[in-house]
Parts: C-alpha cells; sequence; structure tokens
C-alpha cells in the first residue's frame, strides 16, 4: 500500500481474499483462552436445543411378566441461542501504518505479510480483546445494543445468575453449597467440602471447578499455610494448583480468566457443560472493507453470531457456591436519565431486574450493574 496515494479499496479486498492463511479469527486472539473452556456448537444460524440425559430406573424384581412402567430417563432441554455481533473500524491508515512498521517490517517480510492484511487482523484483533472482556457476564439489553458487545447476549455467567434468580439453581435443588466469604484461611477446606457434598456418582468422574484469580489467589496461600511448597514463580501450573487437594486429581481447578474483580463465584462441574454455539468459523475472521467518502479512512465492517448455554443444571451434573457473580451499586446523578437507556435495575425482593422505566420514577431505587 503505497502511504501517498488513497486507499484502495479493491485492493483490499484482492489481498485479504489472496492471503485467507494469514487472517485470525477472533476465536484466536484475546478471547481463545476463555473460548477454549467452552465445548463449540459450530453451524448454529438462530437456536438449537441441547440437554443432558437424566437417568432413570429400568430394574425391578422378575414377576414373569413385562409391565413396562419403568423410565429410562428423561433429556431436559435447554435452548442455546445465538445473536449476532457487528465489528466496525474506522480508522487514518496513517496512524495505523506506524504500528505495522513497528510490529511486522523486518520481521516478517512485508510482500508476504501485506499491510491490508494486517489491517484486517488489526480489527480483529480489536474485536476478540472487546468479547473477551465482555463474555463472562454479558447481559442481552436491547436498549443498549450500540453500547457494546457485552450488551449483545447473555454470557454463562450471566445464564447462571439468572436461574439463580429464578430458583431453579438453589441449596434446596441441591446444585448450590454454601461456602460462604472464602478467606486464606478456609478456603482449601471450603471447596473440598463443596466437592465432597456432591453425590458419589459425581465424584466418581473427573469434573472441573471454575474459580477467579482472586480465589485461586487464597487457595495458593492456603497450600503454603499447610506446609505445601507451591513452585512455579513464573505462573506455571504446578499438580497443587491443577488439581484440588485431597480429591485424587479428579477435580481440576480451573482459573477462568476476566472474572469480575474480587468474584469468590465458584463452579464445580463436568467437563463440557458449557456451550458456545457460532455459524461459521469464516465469519469470526473476515472484516468486510468498504469506500466512506474519504479516500484517506479505512472503514471496514463485519459480524458473526455467538450464544451461550449450560447443557444441565442438574445437581448430578453442576453445583455453583452460594457468593454472588456481580455486585449491584446504587446509581448517582440520576436525574435526567432515561433508567432504560442506562441499563439500570430495580430489586424486585432478592432479585435485580432491568428497569423498564422511561424516566426516574420518585421513590424508586435504581442499581447499577458490576461487572
Amino acid at each position: 500500500m503505497d502511504p501517498t496515494k488513497p486507499i484502495d479499496i479493491t485492493g483490499v479486498i484482492g489481498a485479504v481474499k489472496k492471503h485467507q492463511d494469514l487472517l485470525v479469527s477472533v476465536r484466536d486472539k484475546d478471547a481463545a483462552a476463555l473460548l477454549s473452556l467452552f465445548a463449540s456448537i459450530p453451524g448454529v444460524k438462530d437456536s438449537i436445543v441441547i440437554g443432558r440425559t437424566e437417568l432413570g430406573s429400568v430394574s425391578r424384581g422378575y414377576t414373569g411378566e413385562f409391565l413396562g412402567q419403568l423410565k429410562s430417563g428423561a433429556i431436559k432441554p435447554r435452548t442455546l441461542k445465538v445473536y449476532r455481533v457487528v465489528m466496525e473500524l474506522e480508522d487514518e491508515p496513517e496512524r495505523l501504518r506506524r504500528t505495522y512498521i513497528a510490529e511486522v517490517y523486518g520481521h516478517i517480510v512485508p510482500n508476504t505479510h501485506p499491510f491490508e492484511v494486517w489491517l484486517n487482523n488489526y480489527g480483529i484483533q480489536c474485536a476478540s480483546e472487546d468479547l473477551a472482556a465482555g463474555l463472562l457476564c454479558a447481559m442481552r439489553n436491547e436498549a443498549k445494543l450500540k453500547d457494546g458487545v457485552q450488551y449483545a447476549f447473555d454470557g454463562p455467567l450471566t445464564i447462571v445468575e439468572k436461574e439463580i434468580a429464578a430458583g431453579e439453581i438453589s441449596v434446596a435443588k441441591g446444585n448450590m453449597y454454601t461456602t460462604g466469604i472464602l478467606t486464606r484461611a478456609n478456603v482449601g477446606d471450603k471447596l473440598l467440602a463443596m466437592w465432597r457434598s456432591r453425590p458419589k456418582s459425581f465424584r466418581d468422574k473427573p469434573s472441573e471447578m471454575w474459580i477467579s484469580s482472586d480465589v485461586m489467589d487464597l487457595y495458593t496461600d492456603w497450600l503454603e499455610d499447610q506446609g505445601v511448597h507451591v513452585s512455579g514463580t513464573t505462573g506455571e501450573a504446578t499438580d497443587e494448583t491443577t488439581y484440588l487437594r485431597n480429591t485424587g486429581k479428579k477435580v481440576k481447578l480451573v482459573e477462568v480468566p476476566y472474572m469480575p474483580e474480587g468474584c469468590q463465584f465458584v463452579q464445580l462441574m463436568e467437563p463440557r457443560t458449557i456451550f458456545y454455539g457460532f455459524d461459521k468459523s469464516s465469519d469470526m475472521k473476515q472484516l468486510l472493507p468498504f469506500a466512506s467518502g474519504n479516500p484517506y479512512h479505512y472503514t471496514a465492517t463485519g459480524s458473526y453470531l455467538i450464544g451461550f448455554q449450560l447443557v444441565s443444571i442438574n445437581k448430578l451434573i453442576y453445583c455453583c457456591n452460594d457468593q454472588p457473580i456481580v455486585t449491584y451499586t446504587a446509581a448517582t446523578d440520576t436525574a435526567g436519565k432515561k433508567p432504560i437507556e442506562e441499563g439500570w435495575f430495580v430489586k424486585n425482593g432478592d432479585k435485580y431486574e432491568l428497569s423498564t422505566d422511561e424516566s426516574v420514577q420518585q421513590g424508586t431505587d435504581y442499581y447499577v450493574r458490576n461487572v
């Protein structure tokens, strides 16, 4: 690309097509570490019903006749719906050229890694960073779709949060365990007790315990207090921090990136319990440039579909603790604001619900969801 000439949109499209093997995907960059934790379902254009068979009973004493009264189990259907996320890039390539030269020139032969392809990948990297930061606690909000990817769909932790609010995940149903606040002094015992509270069929199989970096720090300190030397000062995992102690390596500790700061929410589940769906992989690696009317500006757009769902929240498969996923604080400076456009919440009993108020209502308290 000649920096002294206007951008050749046709040339950009041609270069992108020619060098498909050099294009990165939204799933390959910042979001990669997070998305790799979930099972994936390609080819979802709108929604798909998933579920896990919950075994029933098919055995009884012999009586000499077939009664057909026993059930082999039932599939509890759960719908994974995908939503469209739009990627839009507009920038002044002269600024980007300096970054390109610093990152690429001298390391990769420019003729095999043209600036046009770098521009496409730069936009994809930005989109991947957006997705990674907003994925876990994203909450679909039609009124705020233009404000970011975190309002485009319900993330996996938001789905759990809604199930808790609906009473589908609770101590009474057996898929929630009360740990209380985790501390350096109790975290190891509490997490072990959470696993031991599960049915034997659960404990007999490998499982994963998803924790935040804050909880992992507490657990590492707790191990040290037990006289266990946790090596790996450069950050690499060791057996002591890879598996929950005293479980015979049946429980893998998964430190989940991008959890809310200070979050002590813990999930214990079978592997491949949380799925994400998408349509085509190619959608996540393609930004299509177009003429914006300004020949010295680079504009491109693309889109992809994505959505999440838990395959089951049955106590034989899934359990979480009683600590909040996100926190809510009182909204301030509310005068003249529209709660529905601000994405504020109102409290209904113990639940927080998105406000539908077009204006601030006297006597109503509004809350901000902290993610």
